[in-house]
């Protein structure tokens, strides 16, 4: 059997102590969440939104228990949540079953290009010991499909988050989230390990910056009218956005 691709060996425990330890609230006040929720009421502004109940359902919810009736939300935004789940799938479905016919799913997650550099750089091609990954665009909104949402836009816009440090840039993804894997090595917080990963960040200095390329994609899909047609995914590849510029 094929691995789903929207399934993560990721230790939801792990993941969750991690974030608390960092404080949801802090992590999702960082500049990169900062910036995607701004380029996420961007998109909200151009599509027309219907009155009724709205869940803002995102990572300061991780962890959390929420108990929606079925078919009774108008509006669910999500900013970041994703990115945190060991099984997206579950959660895509939980949100398509709690919206009313009509209503609208919007939300911004991390993409496969995200840390992908420093993963590299640590010699983790697999991204299965030090840098978690994340689904690909096209396998959400697949997902979306299957859950017989409509019209589902899928896009993407890159990022650079940029350091003047070695030093800086470890304390900033820190503050992100730890590593929260199945397979992370055990005793790798001492000194060699922090030389190890300082080199690796060093080695993606640009001129007098070291950058880190994050992938942000951005999703929105409608859940199904009464006897409506399904629509195709429709898919809004962009090119980076911060070629010339970065956070």
């Amino acid at each position: 059997m094929d691995k789903d691709p929207l399934v993560r060996t990721v230790d939801p425990k792990s993941m969750r102590l991690q974030l608390e330890r960092r404080g949801l609230g802090r992590i999702q006040g960082h500049p990169l969440w900062q910036e995607a929720a701004e380029r996420m009421r961007e998109r909200l502004s151009y599509i027309r939104l219907e009155d009724g109940p709205v869940l803002q359902h995102g990572l300061v919810d991780y962890g959390q228990s929420i108990d929606i009736a079925p078919a009774s939300l108008q509006r669910i935004e999500s900013m970041g949540l994703l990115a945190a789940l060991a099984d997206a799938r579950g959660t895509l479905a939980y949100w398509a079953r709690s919206l009313k016919p009509g209503g609208l799913l919007m939300f911004v997650t991390l993409g496969p290009d995200s840390f992908r550099s420093l993963a590299l750089a640590l010699g983790d091609t697999q991204q299965r010991v030090h840098v978690a990954g994340y689904p690909d665009m096209h396998h959400l909104g697949d997902a979306l499909v299957g859950l017989g949402m409509t019209n589902p836009v899928m896009d993407a816009e890159w990022v650079d988050l940029t350091y003047s440090t070695a030093e800086s840039a470890l304390n900033d993804l820190r503050m992100l989230g730890g590593n929260p894997l199945v397979g992370r090595r055990q005793g790798l917080s001492g000194r060699a390990w922090k030389k190890k990963i300082l080199a690796a960040l060093e080695s993606l200095r640009s001129r007098d910056s070291i950058r880190i390329r994050i992938e942000l994609v951005f999703g929105h899909a409608w859940a199904a009218l009464p006897k409506s047609d399904h629509q195709p995914v429709a898919w809004h590849p962009r090119p980076p956005k911060n070629a010339g510029g970065s956070i």
